[in-house]
């Protein structure tokens, strides 16, 4: 009985030593983490003084040194995101790694635990197999007898103690699995923000560099370029890489985004770009669940079981459609698949918005593979989150619920985001 508890009293010891280790790595983390958003915070007030420069410039006429001034801001802009985008890679990056330590230390007294948990069951096993007179013998003195007695109470309120902490620990376990999970989602998004803008930043770098070789400084063959540029198709098309990219042609793009921003208030450019920027974050758009494509990619293992899965098949179901041949999207590196159609929308998600935009498009069933229903509940999402006001600041606002469901959100990720939808809406206008 005394080298049990010994034994117990030593990992008790142990745990205590890993937890002590743990809040200090966590302390160090918290301050790093700390540090990287103060660094962010301080690149945000940079950035927001180059969108005030776009817009300014924005709202003038346009001349060859406004355009080059405007660009040079984009490009200020869009580095400092860059910047404050890898900062917020390698905190989330931090905050991964802790998660993932606490991860170790959890399923490590959980191990612990349930080793104590079999000596305790072992030993009640065995007091469980003496009869009160073998005790009683056993005993020289009633004393011993009772403190025996009070042994096998302790043991047992030992193993309550133990079961109860297991439970907790793996409650606990399982919550710092999502956690870490919802991270390594945040961390994707981060990634592809910052692809999206490096893109976006060479495009601007060499349109600046073909204005100015191709007037060579003289405002009036800048205004020519400008008149050429009205309505230029293949101008549009540089803006909507990523639509294109997932089947949508410019003429459509063009055609039901203007459809669908009229009918619910919104900017049309402001609505191309949102889900210009929105598609350049999907991975495998429209590229599993297909005729021909192996189990892995069956919408019953990219979508999320209890969320999705029942929707998607009522929806395919409404509109005809064979679940089992109807593409979605691939599930991405971490989180869910599933996503439907041009605008992307989640089967459970668009269940919500299925009535309103049959009602604006005028047809008895809303289908999110159809373009003007895609971008009509984009549109209408958009809307409900202020983007009617069509101010930058609702616009912006209205940007961030879209991307992380809070129009207040202010991490990096959220703030390129946001940007990024108001660059592309700024060119898109031009030429609309």
């Amino acid at each position: 009985m005394y080298r049990l508890y010994t034994k117990i009293g030593l990992i008790i010891f142990t745990l205590f030593l890993a937890g002590s280790f743990s809040l200090s790595v966590r302390a160090s983390t918290a301050d790093d983490i700390a540090a990287k958003n103060a660094q962010i915070q301080q690149i945000q007030q940079q950035i927001e003084t180059y969108q005030q420069q776009i817009d300014s410039v924005h709202n003038q006429a346009l001349t060859l040194q406004g355009e080059i001034k405007s660009l040079d801001a984009q490009i200020g802009q869009m580095t400092l995101e860059l910047k404050s985008l890898a900062i917020s890679i390698s905190s989330t990056t931090l905050q991964i790694n802790d998660i993932q330590a606490q991860i170790t230390i959890a399923e490590g007294k959980i191990a612990d635990d349930q080793a104590s948990l079999g000596q305790y069951l072992r030993l009640v096993y065995q007091n469980d197999q003496e009869t009160l007179t073998s005790i009683l013998i056993k005993n020289n003195t009633l004393s011993d007898f009772f403190n025996e007695l009070n042994s096998v109470k302790t043991i047992q309120d030992d193993l309550k103690v133990t079961i109860d902490n297991i439970i907790g620990l793996k409650t606990s376990l399982e919550q710092q699995k999502q956690d870490l999970e919802d991270k390594k989602t945040d961390l994707l998004q981060q990634q592809n923000l910052a692809a999206i803008e490096k893109r976006n930043l060479d495009q601007t770098k060499a349109q600046k560099d073909k204005i100015l070789a191709e007037t060579k400084g003289q405002e009036s063959k800048f205004q020519q370029l400008v008149k050429q540029g009205q309505q230029n198709i293949a101008a549009i098309q540089q803006e909507i890489y990523y639509l294109n990219q997932n089947g949508v042609s410019v003429q459509d793009a063009i055609k039901y985004g203007n459809l669908a921003a009229i009918a619910t208030g919104i900017r049309p450019a402001f609505l191309l770009a949102e889900l210009e920027v929105e598609s350049g974050l999907g991975e495998n758009v429209g590229k599993c669940n297909r005729a021909g494509d192996p189990p892995s990619k069956s919408y019953r293992v990219v979508m999320k079981p209890d969320r999705d899965i029942q929707p998607f098949l009522n929806i395919t179901a409404q509109l005809g459609l064979d679940p089992e041949t109807t593409a979605v999207s691939c599930k991405p590196a971490y989180g869910w698949g599933g996503a439907m159609g041009p605008a992307q929308f989640l089967p459970s998600t668009w269940v919500g918005y299925a009535s309103q935009v049959a009602s604006i498009v005028g047809t008895a069933i809303a289908n999110p593979w159809h373009i003007q229903d895609a971008f009509t509940a984009s549109s209408i999402k958009l809307a409900n989150a202020g983007a009617t006001a069509k101010t930058t600041a609702a616009e912006v606002a209205a940007s961030k619920a879209y991307f992380s469901g809070n129009s207040r959100c202010s991490t990096a990720s959220c703030n390129s985001y946001a940007n990024a939808v108001q660059r592309t809406a700024s060119q898109l206008q031009q030429s609309l």
